[in-house]
Protein backbone atom coordinates (compact mmCIF):
# COMPACT_ATOMS: atom_id res chain seq x y z
CA UNK A 1 0.00 0.00 0.00
CA UNK A 2 1.15 3.55 -0.62
CA UNK A 3 2.89 5.49 2.40
CA UNK A 4 2.75 9.07 2.55
CA UNK A 5 4.42 11.58 5.08
CA UNK A 6 2.38 14.95 6.12
CA UNK A 7 2.92 17.30 8.30
CA UNK A 8 1.15 17.58 11.92
CA UNK A 9 1.38 21.27 11.93
CA UNK A 10 0.03 22.02 8.68
CA UNK A 11 -2.25 19.40 8.65
CA UNK A 12 -4.10 20.86 11.87
CA UNK A 13 -4.40 24.11 9.85
CA UNK A 14 -6.17 22.62 7.07
CA UNK A 15 -8.56 20.33 9.50
CA UNK A 16 -9.27 23.95 10.95
CA UNK A 17 -10.91 22.34 14.11
CA UNK A 18 -9.19 22.32 17.54
CA UNK A 19 -8.20 18.58 17.72
CA UNK A 20 -5.35 17.02 19.77
CA UNK A 21 -2.55 15.01 18.24
CA UNK A 22 -3.67 12.12 19.72
CA UNK A 23 -7.06 12.36 18.51
CA UNK A 24 -6.28 12.85 15.23
CA UNK A 25 -4.07 9.96 14.70
CA UNK A 26 -6.77 7.69 16.74
CA UNK A 27 -9.26 9.44 13.70
CA UNK A 28 -6.27 8.60 10.95
CA UNK A 29 -6.58 4.82 11.71
CA UNK A 30 -10.23 4.51 11.89
CA UNK A 31 -9.84 5.91 8.13
CA UNK A 32 -7.65 3.54 7.18
CA UNK A 33 -4.67 5.66 7.18
CA UNK A 34 -2.72 3.69 9.78
CA UNK A 35 0.62 5.92 11.38
CA UNK A 36 3.86 3.96 10.42
CA UNK A 37 6.22 6.67 11.88
CA UNK A 38 5.90 9.98 14.16
CA UNK A 39 8.79 11.99 14.83
CA UNK A 40 8.12 15.43 15.71
CA UNK A 41 5.39 16.66 13.56
CA UNK A 42 6.65 14.71 10.60
CA UNK A 43 3.86 11.91 10.36
CA UNK A 44 4.39 9.14 8.00
CA UNK A 45 1.04 7.02 6.81
CA UNK A 46 0.32 3.47 5.44
CA UNK A 47 -2.89 4.37 3.40
CA UNK A 48 -4.87 2.28 0.99
CA UNK A 49 -4.86 2.73 -2.36
CA UNK A 50 -9.00 2.59 -2.93
CA UNK A 51 -8.53 6.26 -1.31
CA UNK A 52 -6.09 8.78 -3.55
CA UNK A 53 -8.05 11.34 -2.29
CA UNK A 54 -6.25 10.65 0.91
CA UNK A 55 -2.42 10.56 -0.78
CA UNK A 56 -2.14 14.08 0.74
CA UNK A 57 -2.40 16.35 3.87
CA UNK A 58 -5.54 18.31 1.88
CA UNK A 59 -7.72 15.15 1.29
CA UNK A 60 -6.65 14.05 4.78
CA UNK A 61 -7.81 16.90 6.72
CA UNK A 62 -11.13 16.72 4.53
CA UNK A 63 -11.38 13.40 5.60
CA UNK A 64 -10.32 13.84 9.58
CA UNK A 65 -12.77 17.00 9.58
CA UNK A 66 -15.93 16.01 8.77
CA UNK A 67 -15.37 12.65 11.15
CA UNK A 68 -15.90 15.30 13.64
CA UNK A 69 -18.90 16.69 12.13
CA UNK A 70 -16.72 19.74 10.59
CA UNK A 71 -17.40 20.91 6.49
CA UNK A 72 -16.62 19.09 3.49
CA UNK A 73 -16.53 19.87 -0.31
CA UNK A 74 -17.49 22.91 -1.17
CA UNK A 75 -16.91 23.86 -4.78
CA UNK A 76 -15.98 26.92 -6.23
CA UNK A 77 -16.10 28.50 -9.52
CA UNK A 78 -13.79 31.36 -10.44
CA UNK A 79 -16.39 34.09 -12.40
CA UNK A 80 -14.92 37.01 -14.59
CA UNK A 81 -12.05 35.60 -16.48
CA UNK A 82 -12.12 34.80 -19.86
CA UNK A 83 -12.00 30.82 -20.86
CA UNK A 84 -9.26 28.94 -21.33
CA UNK A 85 -9.13 26.53 -24.08
CA UNK A 86 -6.97 23.69 -25.48
CA UNK A 87 -6.53 22.61 -28.98
CA UNK A 88 -5.82 18.69 -29.50
CA UNK A 89 -4.31 18.44 -32.47
CA UNK A 90 -5.32 14.76 -34.38
CA UNK A 91 -1.47 14.20 -34.05
CA UNK A 92 -2.00 12.63 -30.71
CA UNK A 93 -4.29 9.95 -31.47
CA UNK A 94 -1.43 7.48 -32.13
CA UNK A 95 0.86 8.65 -29.42
CA UNK A 96 -1.69 10.32 -26.09
CA UNK A 97 -5.10 10.99 -27.27
CA UNK A 98 -6.75 12.36 -24.24
CA UNK A 99 -6.06 15.47 -22.40
CA UNK A 100 -8.33 17.16 -19.33
CA UNK A 101 -7.70 20.12 -17.71
CA UNK A 102 -8.69 23.23 -15.20
CA UNK A 103 -7.08 26.36 -13.64
CA UNK A 104 -7.15 26.83 -9.96
CA UNK A 105 -6.91 30.40 -8.81
CA UNK A 106 -6.28 32.06 -5.83
CA UNK A 107 -4.24 28.80 -4.15
CA UNK A 108 -1.93 29.54 -0.98
CA UNK A 109 1.18 27.75 -1.17
CA UNK A 110 3.82 27.40 0.75
CA UNK A 111 7.29 24.83 1.19
CA UNK A 112 4.86 22.27 2.51
CA UNK A 113 1.91 22.61 0.31
CA UNK A 114 4.30 22.06 -2.55
CA UNK A 115 5.85 18.93 -0.94
CA UNK A 116 2.55 17.75 -0.92
CA UNK A 117 1.40 18.37 -3.92
CA UNK A 118 3.99 17.03 -5.66
CA UNK A 119 3.89 13.96 -3.17
CA UNK A 120 -0.01 13.81 -4.37
CA UNK A 121 0.99 14.18 -8.40
CA UNK A 122 3.73 10.96 -7.40
CA UNK A 123 1.71 9.06 -5.84
CA UNK A 124 -1.21 9.35 -8.53
CA UNK A 125 1.84 8.40 -11.05
CA UNK A 126 2.91 5.44 -9.42
CA UNK A 127 -1.17 4.02 -8.70
CA UNK A 128 -3.76 5.03 -10.91
CA UNK A 129 -2.05 6.35 -13.79
CA UNK A 130 -0.37 2.98 -13.88
CA UNK A 131 3.38 4.80 -13.55
CA UNK A 132 2.24 7.29 -16.44
CA UNK A 133 1.37 4.96 -18.95
CA UNK A 134 -2.39 5.54 -18.18
CA UNK A 135 -1.98 9.07 -17.04
CA UNK A 136 0.49 12.02 -16.88
CA UNK A 137 -0.11 15.44 -14.42
CA UNK A 138 1.56 18.66 -15.16
CA UNK A 139 1.06 21.53 -12.90
CA UNK A 140 2.11 24.94 -13.84
CA UNK A 141 2.18 28.36 -12.75
CA UNK A 142 -0.78 29.96 -14.92
CA UNK A 143 0.60 33.19 -15.08
CA UNK A 144 3.85 32.48 -16.92
CA UNK A 145 1.74 31.21 -19.99
CA UNK A 146 -0.65 32.76 -22.68
CA UNK A 147 -3.92 30.84 -23.19
CA UNK A 148 -5.06 28.87 -25.65
CA UNK A 149 -3.11 26.16 -25.01
CA UNK A 150 -1.98 23.55 -28.12
CA UNK A 151 -1.57 20.37 -27.67
CA UNK A 152 0.19 17.85 -30.82
CA UNK A 153 2.44 15.49 -31.71
CA UNK A 154 5.97 16.12 -32.68
CA UNK A 155 8.86 14.91 -33.80
CA UNK A 156 11.44 14.49 -30.97
CA UNK A 157 14.43 16.46 -33.02
CA UNK A 158 11.56 19.41 -33.57
CA UNK A 159 11.06 19.32 -29.73
CA UNK A 160 13.26 22.04 -27.95
CA UNK A 161 13.28 23.51 -24.46
CA UNK A 162 14.47 23.89 -21.01
CA UNK A 163 13.38 20.57 -18.51
CA UNK A 164 12.47 21.21 -15.39
CA UNK A 165 15.68 21.49 -13.29
CA UNK A 166 17.90 21.93 -15.84
CA UNK A 167 19.24 24.83 -17.44
CA UNK A 168 20.20 24.48 -21.00
CA UNK A 169 17.65 23.90 -24.03
CA UNK A 170 17.33 20.15 -25.32
CA UNK A 171 15.59 18.22 -27.93
CA UNK A 172 12.79 15.41 -27.06
CA UNK A 173 15.62 12.97 -27.80
CA UNK A 174 17.80 14.35 -25.73
CA UNK A 175 15.42 14.80 -22.98
CA UNK A 176 14.95 10.65 -22.84
CA UNK A 177 18.62 9.83 -22.53
CA UNK A 178 19.57 13.03 -20.61
CA UNK A 179 17.19 13.77 -17.37
CA UNK A 180 16.38 10.94 -14.83
CA UNK A 181 12.93 11.35 -15.70
CA UNK A 182 13.09 10.87 -19.36
CA UNK A 183 15.65 7.60 -18.39
CA UNK A 184 12.87 6.46 -16.22
CA UNK A 185 9.82 6.62 -18.36
CA UNK A 186 11.17 6.42 -21.88
CA UNK A 187 9.46 3.33 -22.29
CA UNK A 188 6.60 4.76 -22.87
CA UNK A 189 7.09 6.81 -25.59
CA UNK A 190 9.65 3.59 -27.10
CA UNK A 191 8.76 3.02 -31.58
CA UNK A 192 6.95 6.38 -31.17
CA UNK A 193 7.77 8.60 -34.42
CA UNK A 194 6.60 12.02 -32.73
CA UNK A 195 6.18 12.63 -28.73
CA UNK A 196 3.36 14.33 -27.23
CA UNK A 197 3.75 18.54 -26.72
CA UNK A 198 1.79 20.88 -25.11
CA UNK A 199 2.40 24.38 -25.77
CA UNK A 200 1.45 28.28 -25.29
CA UNK A 201 -0.26 30.61 -28.02
CA UNK A 202 3.37 32.03 -28.00
CA UNK A 203 4.80 28.67 -28.77
CA UNK A 204 6.44 28.47 -25.05
CA UNK A 205 6.37 24.34 -23.92
CA UNK A 206 4.34 23.63 -21.23
CA UNK A 207 5.50 20.15 -20.93
CA UNK A 208 6.11 16.80 -23.08
CA UNK A 209 4.03 14.59 -21.61
CA UNK A 210 4.36 12.15 -20.15
CA UNK A 211 8.01 12.73 -19.47
CA UNK A 212 8.74 16.46 -17.95
CA UNK A 213 7.73 19.80 -17.51
CA UNK A 214 9.33 22.98 -18.65
CA UNK A 215 11.44 24.88 -16.07
CA UNK A 216 9.99 28.28 -17.62
CA UNK A 217 6.46 27.29 -16.14
CA UNK A 218 7.76 26.21 -13.06
CA UNK A 219 5.72 26.66 -9.82
CA UNK A 220 7.08 28.19 -6.72
CA UNK A 221 5.81 29.47 -3.16
CA UNK A 222 5.02 32.73 -4.79
CA UNK A 223 2.92 31.12 -7.48
CA UNK A 224 -0.84 32.07 -7.28
CA UNK A 225 -2.56 30.80 -9.90
CA UNK A 226 -1.92 27.28 -11.49
CA UNK A 227 -3.48 25.34 -14.38
CA UNK A 228 -3.06 21.40 -14.02
CA UNK A 229 -3.07 19.40 -16.85
CA UNK A 230 -3.65 15.21 -17.38
CA UNK A 231 -3.03 13.56 -20.21
CA UNK A 232 -3.19 9.79 -21.57
CA UNK A 233 -5.03 6.61 -22.70
CA UNK A 234 -7.74 6.46 -20.84
CA UNK A 235 -10.36 9.24 -19.77
CA UNK A 236 -11.56 7.80 -17.00
CA UNK A 237 -8.52 8.28 -15.48
CA UNK A 238 -7.37 10.95 -16.19
CA UNK A 239 -10.30 12.99 -15.49
CA UNK A 240 -10.45 11.16 -12.09
CA UNK A 241 -6.82 12.33 -11.31
CA UNK A 242 -7.85 15.82 -12.10
CA UNK A 243 -10.65 15.70 -9.82
CA UNK A 244 -8.56 15.11 -7.00
CA UNK A 245 -6.20 17.33 -7.64
CA UNK A 246 -8.50 20.11 -7.76
CA UNK A 247 -10.35 19.42 -5.02
CA UNK A 248 -7.39 19.29 -3.14
CA UNK A 249 -6.09 22.59 -4.04
CA UNK A 250 -9.64 23.82 -2.72
CA UNK A 251 -8.62 22.93 0.57
CA UNK A 252 -5.45 25.46 0.32
CA UNK A 253 -8.26 28.34 -0.64
CA UNK A 254 -8.16 27.47 -5.18
CA UNK A 255 -11.36 28.27 -6.87
CA UNK A 256 -11.49 26.06 -10.02
CA UNK A 257 -12.11 27.74 -13.77
CA UNK A 258 -13.18 24.96 -16.43
CA UNK A 259 -11.14 24.54 -19.58
CA UNK A 260 -12.11 24.39 -23.04
CA UNK A 261 -10.84 21.22 -24.31
CA UNK A 262 -11.44 21.43 -28.51
CA UNK A 263 -11.12 17.76 -30.24
CA UNK A 264 -11.55 17.66 -33.57
CA UNK A 265 -15.25 16.72 -34.18
CA UNK A 266 -16.07 17.32 -30.12
CA UNK A 267 -15.67 19.89 -27.11
CA UNK A 268 -15.21 18.95 -23.70
CA UNK A 269 -15.40 20.79 -20.64
CA UNK A 270 -13.02 19.95 -17.35
CA UNK A 271 -13.23 19.61 -15.02
CA UNK A 272 -15.76 17.19 -14.79
CA UNK A 273 -16.74 17.76 -11.22
CA UNK A 274 -20.17 15.28 -10.98
CA UNK A 275 -21.48 13.60 -7.64
CA UNK A 276 -21.95 9.62 -7.71
CA UNK A 277 -25.25 8.84 -7.71
CA UNK A 278 -25.93 5.68 -5.37
CA UNK A 279 -29.10 3.79 -4.19
CA UNK A 280 -28.53 2.09 -1.13
CA UNK A 281 -31.05 -0.10 0.34
CA UNK A 282 -31.81 -0.87 3.96
CA UNK A 283 -31.55 -4.07 3.47
CA UNK A 284 -28.28 -4.31 1.96
CA UNK A 285 -26.78 -2.43 5.12
CA UNK A 286 -28.36 -5.30 7.21
CA UNK A 287 -27.17 -7.98 4.77
CA UNK A 288 -23.42 -6.88 4.73
CA UNK A 289 -23.11 -5.32 7.91
CA UNK A 290 -24.93 -7.29 10.16
CA UNK A 291 -26.01 -4.08 11.76
CA UNK A 292 -29.93 -2.79 12.53
CA UNK A 293 -29.79 0.94 11.74
CA UNK A 294 -32.50 3.33 12.34
CA UNK A 295 -33.12 6.00 8.95
CA UNK A 296 -31.58 9.11 11.29
CA UNK A 297 -28.88 7.27 12.03
CA UNK A 298 -27.90 6.22 8.65
CA UNK A 299 -28.23 9.12 7.37
CA UNK A 300 -26.02 10.47 9.85
CA UNK A 301 -22.94 7.84 9.50
CA UNK A 302 -22.99 8.69 5.61
CA UNK A 303 -23.01 12.43 6.53
CA UNK A 304 -20.05 11.94 8.47
CA UNK A 305 -17.94 10.19 5.41
CA UNK A 306 -18.59 13.39 3.23
CA UNK A 307 -21.85 11.87 0.75
CA UNK A 308 -24.70 14.01 0.66
CA UNK A 309 -27.54 12.05 1.50
CA UNK A 310 -31.48 11.59 1.70
CA UNK A 311 -34.29 9.25 2.59
CA UNK A 312 -36.92 8.58 -0.75
CA UNK A 313 -39.27 5.62 -0.86
CA UNK A 314 -37.53 3.35 1.28
CA UNK A 315 -34.18 3.66 0.12
CA UNK A 316 -31.14 6.11 0.78
CA UNK A 317 -30.17 8.82 -1.83
CA UNK A 318 -26.31 9.63 -2.38
CA UNK A 319 -24.60 11.56 -4.01
CA UNK A 320 -20.88 10.87 -3.23
CA UNK A 321 -18.52 13.97 -4.24
CA UNK A 322 -16.42 13.45 -7.28
CA UNK A 323 -12.84 12.54 -5.76
CA UNK A 324 -14.14 9.17 -4.01
CA UNK A 325 -13.13 6.90 -6.31
CA UNK A 326 -13.76 3.71 -4.25
CA UNK A 327 -17.42 3.76 -4.61
CA UNK A 328 -18.20 1.56 -7.39
CA UNK A 329 -21.24 0.26 -5.80
CA UNK A 330 -23.76 0.09 -2.55
CA UNK A 331 -21.48 -2.40 -1.09
CA UNK A 332 -18.87 0.82 -0.92
CA UNK A 333 -21.36 2.59 1.12
CA UNK A 334 -22.05 0.14 3.71
CA UNK A 335 -18.37 -0.10 4.48
CA UNK A 336 -18.54 3.75 5.04
CA UNK A 337 -21.23 3.44 7.40
CA UNK A 338 -19.10 1.04 9.42
CA UNK A 339 -15.93 3.20 9.24
CA UNK A 340 -18.31 5.87 10.53
CA UNK A 341 -19.55 3.83 13.42
CA UNK A 342 -15.63 2.70 13.98
CA UNK A 343 -15.00 -0.77 14.43
CA UNK A 344 -14.16 -1.16 18.00
CA UNK A 345 -17.65 -0.38 18.52
CA UNK A 346 -19.38 -2.92 16.91
CA UNK A 347 -19.84 -5.56 19.07
CA UNK A 348 -19.11 -9.21 18.24
CA UNK A 349 -21.28 -11.65 18.06
CA UNK A 350 -20.99 -15.72 18.36
CA UNK A 351 -22.05 -16.97 15.09
CA UNK A 352 -25.33 -18.95 14.96
CA UNK A 353 -24.24 -22.31 13.47
CA UNK A 354 -25.46 -25.74 14.11
CA UNK A 355 -22.44 -27.88 13.25
CA UNK A 356 -18.82 -28.11 14.84
CA UNK A 357 -15.74 -27.22 11.98
CA UNK A 358 -13.03 -28.74 11.71
CA UNK A 359 -9.89 -28.91 9.46
CA UNK A 360 -10.30 -30.15 5.42
CA UNK A 361 -7.58 -33.00 4.61
CA UNK A 362 -5.70 -30.39 2.55
CA UNK A 363 -5.64 -27.61 5.28
CA UNK A 364 -4.03 -30.36 7.56
CA UNK A 365 -1.38 -31.17 5.21
CA UNK A 366 -0.85 -27.22 4.42
CA UNK A 367 -0.37 -26.95 8.15
CA UNK A 368 2.41 -29.65 8.29
CA UNK A 369 3.93 -28.04 5.08
CA UNK A 370 4.12 -24.71 7.13
CA UNK A 371 5.20 -26.76 10.65
CA UNK A 372 7.91 -28.08 8.87
CA UNK A 373 9.37 -24.92 7.20
CA UNK A 374 9.19 -22.90 10.33
CA UNK A 375 11.18 -26.05 12.37
CA UNK A 376 13.81 -25.60 9.48
CA UNK A 377 14.24 -22.28 10.44
CA UNK A 378 12.10 -20.24 7.94
CA UNK A 379 10.06 -17.13 8.58
CA UNK A 380 6.32 -17.12 6.90
CA UNK A 381 5.33 -14.55 4.53
CA UNK A 382 2.24 -13.42 2.91
CA UNK A 383 2.64 -11.62 -0.05
CA UNK A 384 -0.33 -10.39 -2.42
CA UNK A 385 -2.55 -12.91 -5.06
CA UNK A 386 -2.42 -9.56 -7.34
CA UNK A 387 1.34 -8.70 -8.93
CA UNK A 388 3.25 -6.31 -11.13
CA UNK A 389 3.21 -8.11 -14.29
CA UNK A 390 6.94 -6.91 -14.53
CA UNK A 391 7.53 -8.71 -11.54
CA UNK A 392 6.11 -12.01 -12.78
CA UNK A 393 7.41 -11.64 -16.42
CA UNK A 394 10.52 -8.94 -17.23
CA UNK A 395 12.58 -9.19 -14.04
CA UNK A 396 12.53 -12.78 -13.76
CA UNK A 397 13.83 -13.06 -17.33
CA UNK A 398 10.88 -15.56 -17.46
CA UNK A 399 9.29 -13.85 -20.23
CA UNK A 400 5.63 -13.48 -21.79
CA UNK A 401 3.16 -15.85 -21.00
CA UNK A 402 -0.83 -16.42 -20.12
CA UNK A 403 -1.43 -14.64 -16.89
CA UNK A 404 -4.81 -13.70 -15.43
CA UNK A 405 -5.14 -9.59 -15.91
CA UNK A 406 -7.35 -7.40 -15.17
CA UNK A 407 -9.00 -4.74 -17.24
CA UNK A 408 -8.89 -1.79 -15.16
CA UNK A 409 -6.23 -2.31 -12.87
CA UNK A 410 -6.43 0.59 -9.59
CA UNK A 411 -2.01 0.29 -9.97
CA UNK A 412 0.34 -1.01 -12.22
CA UNK A 413 1.26 -3.02 -8.82
CA UNK A 414 -1.98 -5.02 -8.66
CA UNK A 415 -2.49 -5.90 -12.99
CA UNK A 416 -2.22 -9.89 -13.11
CA UNK A 417 -2.86 -12.55 -11.02
CA UNK A 418 0.33 -14.49 -9.70
CA UNK A 419 0.99 -18.18 -11.62
CA UNK A 420 4.67 -18.26 -9.38
CA UNK A 421 5.12 -17.30 -5.72
CA UNK A 422 8.96 -17.03 -6.20
CA UNK A 423 9.01 -13.93 -7.95
CA UNK A 424 6.85 -12.51 -5.20
CA UNK A 425 9.69 -13.46 -2.66
CA UNK A 426 12.60 -12.20 -4.56
CA UNK A 427 10.37 -8.65 -4.38
CA UNK A 428 10.08 -9.40 -0.89
CA UNK A 429 14.04 -9.69 -0.23
CA UNK A 430 14.68 -6.68 -2.49
CA UNK A 431 12.67 -4.66 -0.06
CA UNK A 432 14.26 -5.95 3.00
CA UNK A 433 17.80 -5.63 2.01
CA UNK A 434 18.38 -3.29 5.12
CA UNK A 435 17.92 -6.12 7.17
CA UNK A 436 20.47 -8.50 8.44
CA UNK A 437 21.37 -11.89 7.00
CA UNK A 438 20.56 -14.59 6.63
CA UNK A 439 16.93 -14.15 5.64
CA UNK A 440 15.33 -17.57 4.91
CA UNK A 441 11.24 -16.80 4.14
CA UNK A 442 8.99 -19.05 2.72
CA UNK A 443 4.65 -18.72 1.49
CA UNK A 444 2.44 -21.74 0.32
CA UNK A 445 -0.06 -19.92 -1.09
CA UNK A 446 -2.44 -19.80 -4.12
CA UNK A 447 -1.54 -19.22 -7.39
CA UNK A 448 -3.54 -19.09 -10.54
CA UNK A 449 -2.44 -20.25 -14.01
CA UNK A 450 -3.99 -20.37 -17.68
CA UNK A 451 -4.90 -23.67 -19.22
CA UNK A 452 -6.82 -24.00 -22.37
CA UNK A 453 -7.57 -20.27 -22.45
CA UNK A 454 -9.35 -20.90 -18.59
CA UNK A 455 -8.05 -20.03 -15.26
CA UNK A 456 -6.71 -22.82 -12.98
CA UNK A 457 -6.22 -22.20 -9.50
CA UNK A 458 -3.54 -24.28 -7.82
CA UNK A 459 -1.60 -24.34 -4.02
CA UNK A 460 2.44 -23.62 -4.71
CA UNK A 461 4.65 -23.62 -2.10
CA UNK A 462 8.25 -21.61 -2.56
CA UNK A 463 11.43 -20.61 -0.37
CA UNK A 464 14.87 -18.61 -0.35
CA UNK A 465 17.70 -18.41 1.12
CA UNK A 466 19.72 -15.34 0.50
CA UNK A 467 22.70 -14.88 2.54
CA UNK A 468 26.61 -13.91 2.08
CA UNK A 469 27.39 -17.61 0.66
CA UNK A 470 24.52 -19.58 -0.17
CA UNK A 471 24.69 -22.84 -2.67
CA UNK A 472 22.15 -24.89 -4.54
CA UNK A 473 22.89 -27.31 -1.90
CA UNK A 474 21.87 -25.86 0.59
CA UNK A 475 18.24 -25.33 -0.74
CA UNK A 476 18.02 -28.62 -2.02
CA UNK A 477 18.76 -30.09 1.25
CA UNK A 478 15.75 -27.99 2.62
CA UNK A 479 13.37 -29.42 -0.17
CA UNK A 480 14.67 -33.02 0.35
CA UNK A 481 13.93 -32.88 4.04
CA UNK A 482 10.62 -31.48 3.58
CA UNK A 483 9.19 -33.85 1.49
CA UNK A 484 11.38 -36.95 3.15
CA UNK A 485 9.18 -35.42 6.29
CA UNK A 486 5.91 -35.77 4.49
CA UNK A 487 6.97 -39.70 3.76
CA UNK A 488 6.94 -38.75 0.42
CA UNK A 489 9.69 -40.55 -2.58
CA UNK A 490 11.74 -37.14 -3.96
CA UNK A 491 14.71 -37.01 -6.61
CA UNK A 492 16.16 -34.46 -8.87
CA UNK A 493 16.76 -33.73 -12.42
CA UNK A 494 18.57 -31.58 -14.59
CA UNK A 495 16.86 -28.13 -15.92
CA UNK A 496 17.58 -25.40 -17.61
CA UNK A 497 15.91 -22.15 -17.49
CA UNK A 498 15.37 -18.73 -15.67
CA UNK A 499 15.26 -17.22 -13.40
CA UNK A 500 18.02 -20.33 -11.86
CA UNK A 501 21.42 -20.34 -13.00
CA UNK A 502 22.65 -22.26 -15.46
CA UNK A 503 24.25 -25.89 -14.35
CA UNK A 504 22.56 -25.05 -10.52
CA UNK A 505 19.38 -26.02 -11.10
CA UNK A 506 17.09 -29.23 -10.74
CA UNK A 507 13.54 -30.22 -11.23
CA UNK A 508 11.81 -31.50 -8.03
CA UNK A 509 10.71 -35.20 -8.89
CA UNK A 510 8.15 -36.46 -5.66
CA UNK A 511 6.80 -40.24 -6.26
CA UNK A 512 7.41 -40.19 -10.11
CA UNK A 513 5.77 -36.78 -10.75
CA UNK A 514 7.35 -33.39 -11.51
CA UNK A 515 6.24 -31.14 -9.16
CA UNK A 516 8.58 -27.95 -9.06
CA UNK A 517 12.22 -26.45 -9.54
CA UNK A 518 14.76 -25.64 -7.13
CA UNK A 519 18.76 -24.03 -7.89
CA UNK A 520 20.24 -20.93 -7.05
CA UNK A 521 19.12 -17.51 -8.49
CA UNK A 522 20.86 -16.17 -11.55
CA UNK A 523 23.24 -12.89 -11.06
CA UNK A 524 20.95 -10.78 -13.65
CA UNK A 525 18.04 -11.72 -11.59
CA UNK A 526 19.38 -10.69 -8.42
CA UNK A 527 20.58 -7.91 -10.14
CA UNK A 528 16.72 -7.01 -11.60
CA UNK A 529 15.63 -7.29 -8.19
CA UNK A 530 18.08 -4.99 -6.32
CA UNK A 531 19.68 -8.13 -4.29
CA UNK A 532 23.19 -7.91 -3.47
CA UNK A 533 23.71 -11.40 -2.21
CA UNK A 534 23.44 -14.81 -4.00
CA UNK A 535 20.14 -16.92 -3.46
CA UNK A 536 18.85 -20.21 -3.35
CA UNK A 537 15.17 -20.81 -4.18
CA UNK A 538 12.70 -23.74 -4.66
CA UNK A 539 8.74 -23.65 -6.05
CA UNK A 540 7.02 -26.53 -6.09
CA UNK A 541 2.91 -27.55 -6.58
CA UNK A 542 1.39 -28.88 -3.53
CA UNK A 543 -1.85 -29.83 -5.09
CA UNK A 544 -1.12 -33.49 -6.15
CA UNK A 545 -0.71 -33.76 -2.15
CA UNK A 546 -3.74 -31.80 -1.35
CA UNK A 547 -6.04 -33.89 -3.53
CA UNK A 548 -6.80 -31.35 -6.21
Amino acid sequence: MPTINIDMRDLKRLIGLNLEKDAICETLSALKCEPEQIVGDKITLEVTSDRPDFFSSEGIARGVRLYHGGSGLRIKYYQGARPVSIRVDPSTAEVRPYIVSAVVRDVSLDEEALIQMMQLQEKLHSTYCSNRRKGSIGIYDMDKISPPLNYAAVPPDDIRFIPLGFNEVMSGSEILKRTPKGSEYAWILEGKKKYPLLRDSKGRVLSMPPIINSEDTKVTEDTKNLIIDVTGTEERTINLCLNILVTSLMERGGTVQQVEVAYEGREVITPKLDFILTYLSPSTIKKVSGLDLGTEETLSLLRKMGHDVEEREGKFVVLSPPYRADILHEVDLVEDIVIAIGLNNIQLEVPRVATIGKPLPGSRIRKRVRDLMIGMGFQEVITYLLSNKSVLEDRTLMGKRDLVELINPVSSEFAALRDRILPKLLQFLGQNIHHAYPQRIFECGDVVLVEEGLPKVSTHLAAVIADHKVSYEDIQAVAASLFVNLSKSIKFEPHHGQPFLEGRTARIIVDGAEIGVVGEISPQVLVNFGLEFPVGAFECDLSPLLGH
